[in-house]
Order: structure tokens, then C-alpha cells, then sequence
């Protein structure tokens, strides 16, 4: 979970980071599109009567396992440091851009060696460093903000998925462990150690064999599907199917023929935007 959020937080950052010339209004519709998605995926059943009675004891349960503030307790003292380390690496441009400058191969660039390369930064941008940090730090806080917003709404979630996954003895006996020297002091760590510099640490190694079985995920993947029919062009379909599907649509069918002639293929493009060619 907490690798998720890590995750999700540098993204934020990374959309702060950029200008706002950048940020294009089809790139602002994609994102729309996404969180609409995203929203629709983890849609929530409604809890059942007897999943209400337990929610006051699942409650209690999350007030000690996700008391108010930890969401800025995490920000604080786990996801500070790596702020702090990413944009420490923002700080230094990279080889290609004082290649650019200098209309040089990166290869000579990099035999200059970092004092040599600092001196140049500071002579074309003096300010780098200070935006750099300001940047950070405006993205910290900004950010950090935001969580203490979305904390109500993630700790009520917390609440039912526990009413939901434990029933009224289970919880019982959860909440009176707590209570427990021992118990309160696993509560309370319970989240954070998901972002112990350790556990992120370790999770790191999955990323290398991730990429290391992307080729045969992509084979699996092609092979499982080899036998479903291709996507269909508008020449594909019967005068019957174009007729409904304009109809569905509310365009004509000269509309329909442009935009599936220009689209064609558009589900296999979002697979390869997703996976990667």
C-alpha cells in the first residue's frame, strides 16, 4: 500500500513540476479519464445490515491503527527523506542538457567531472539549486495538505473494509489487544513500517525482475488472445451494425466511417501505452 502511495505522491510532484504550458487540456481530459476509471474499478458494495452493527467496533479498530494524522506523520517522517533524496537528484542536470549547451558529445561531458559541471550550472542557471528546493518544498506542503483532506474519507473506507473482512468477535479481540502496552504500540506502527526505509528498500528489487519478465508477460499475454478475432474497421461491419452503432453513438454514418478509419486500432494502442510495445 504504502509503496502505492510513494508512488502516486512522486507523480503529484512530477505534474506540479512541470509547467503549466505543459499541462495541455487533452492531457488534463486523459487525467479526468483515468480518475473516472480508476473510480469506477474500486466501486464498493454497500454493507450489509449485520456489516453496519460492526462498524462503531471497526471504528475503534482504526483509531488505533490509522489514528488521525498519520497520513502527515508518513509524509513527515518517511516520505520527507526520499523528497528530499529525489530532488536532490532533480538538483543536477543531466548530461544531455550540458551537451546541448555546449554542442558537444555526452561522452566528453561526463570526463569533466562534477565541479566543472556545477560551475557551468551555476553560471547558465544560478537559481537552480533554489528552485530546485523551493520546488520540493512547495510540492511537500501542497501535497501533505492534500492527504490531510483525503485522511477522513480513506480512514471511514478503512472502517467498513474492516467490518466487512471481521466479524464482531474478531474485532473484539483486536480492539482489546490494542488496548494492550504491546498492542497500542503495534497500532501505531502497523502502517508506518509499510514505508520503513527497509521494506522500501527491499521492494526496490521488484522493479529489475519486473522488467526482466516483461518480454515473456508480453508472450503470455499474445498467445492467450492469438485466437479472438481482430478489431473490427468500419468495413468490417454490415450495413446493419453501422447503422445501430451510429445510432448508439448519435453520429452519422460518414462521421462514424472517418473517426473509426483514424481510431483504428485505438483498444490495441491503449494495450501498448499500458504494457509497452
Amino acid at each position: 500500500m504504502m509503496k502505492r502511495f510513494a508512488a502516486s505522491v512522486a507523480a503529484v510532484t512530477l505534474l506540479l513540476n512541470a509547467p503549466a504550458a505543459a499541462q495541455t487540456e487533452a492531457e488534463s481530459e486523459e487525467a479526468a479519464e483515468v480518475i473516472a476509471l480508476l473510480g469506477d474499478m474500486f466501486e464498493a458494495d454497500p454493507l450489509t445490515a449485520e456489516q453496519e452493527r460492526r462498524l462503531p467496533l471497526a471504528l475503534v479498530t482504526v483509531d488505533q491503527i490509522f489514528p488521525e494524522g498519520t497520513y502527515r506523520k508518513l509524509m513527515e517522517e518517511t516520505m520527507q527523506p526520499m523528497f528530499d533524496n529525489m530532488f536532490g537528484k532533480m538538483g543536477e542536470w543531466p548530461v544531455a542538457t550540458f551537451a546541448q549547451i555546449g554542442g558537444v558529445p555526452e561522452d566528453q561531458v561526463a570526463g569533466l567531472g562534477d565541479t566543472t559541471l556545477q560551475e557551468i550550472t551555476e553560471i547558465v542557471d544560478p537559481a537552480f539549486q533554489e528552485r530546485t528546493r523551493l520546488t520540493g518544498q512547495a510540492a511537500v506542503e501542497m501535497i501533505t495538505n492534500l492527504v490531510d483532506r483525503i485522511e477522513p474519507s480513506y480512514r471511514a473506507g478503512l472502517a467498513r473494509a474492516y467490518a466487512v473482512r471481521f466479524n464482531e468477535a474478531q474485532l473484539t479481540e483486536l480492539n482489546a489487544f490494542f488496548e494492550t502496552p504491546t498492542g497500542s504500540y503495534y497500532a501505531g506502527q502497523s502502517m508506518l513500517i509499510y514505508a520503513d526505509p527497509q521494506v522500501m528498500s527491499a521492494m526496490n528489487e521488484m522493479m529489475p525482475a519486473m522488467m526482466e519478465m516483461m518480454p515473456t508477460m508480453m508472450a503470455e499475454m499474445e498467445q492467450r488472445t492469438a485466437a479472438l478475432p481482430p478489431q473490427k474497421t468500419y468495413d468490417d461491419l454490415t450495413a446493419e451494425e453501422r447503422s445501430r452503432l451510429s445510432e448508439l453513438l448519435g453520429v452519422s454514418e460518414e462521421d462514424l466511417e472517418y473517426n473509426m478509419g483514424s481510431s483504428y486500432g485505438i483498444l490495441d494502442g491503449a494495450a501498448e501505452d499500458t504494457y509497452g510495445e
